[in-house]
């Protein structure tokens, strides 16, 4: 197996920031089988009404981080590998995920890690339900031109996840 390095992580990410628009795991049959699996009424958003970075989602990382530890304990050696480690699951990190294996091979395996317990960042969907009746806002893809204005990569991005134009 290749290492990584820092370097190729940074440059490879760099290229594929903000080009896409939609996750592929979003519509990825692992994903869809993995869903299915799930209690039905399991929906983040309704456990607690609090999504993404509220008051309360990361104090505790960030106290021990301004603390200033070098040690944070043992760690764990796991037994799995991957080709490509993805720090965050909005639409950029989601986007070198799909390029990776767009130019490596579907058959790469990549870990994507995020904070939240859904993949999507700022380009999701935000409800909030006043008074018995659910309100939605687009949060992040709101400002996203028409197709018109979308270069080569995303309109062939959107062709290969079959979003209809």
């Amino acid at each position: 197996m290749n290492e990584i390095n820092r370097r190729d992580f940074i440059n490879g990410t760099l290229m594929a920031a903000g080009t896409s628009i939609l996750p592929l795991e979003a519509t990825s049959h692992a994903a869809m089988s993995a869903m299915a699996t799930m209690d039905p009424s399991y929906y983040p958003p309704a456990r607690t009404g609090l999504r993404g970075s509220h008051p309360g989602s990361n104090e505790h990382a960030h106290s021990r981080a301004w603390a200033g530890r070098s040690n944070w304990g043992p760690t764990t050696i796991l037994p799995e590998t991957y080709d490509l480690i993805v720090v965050g699951g909005g639409l950029s990190g989601l986007s070198a995920a799909y390029f990776y294996q767009q130019k490596h091979g579907s058959d790469k395996k990549v870990l994507i890690l995020d904070n939240h317990d859904d993949f999507g960042g700022h380009a999701k969907r935000n409800e909030h339900t006043i008074a018995g009746h659910m309100l939605l806002g687009e949060g992040g893809s709101e400002s996203l031109e028409g197709p018109q204005g979308f270069g080569e990569t995303v309109r062939n991005l959107l062709r290969d996840l079959g979003v209809d134009m």
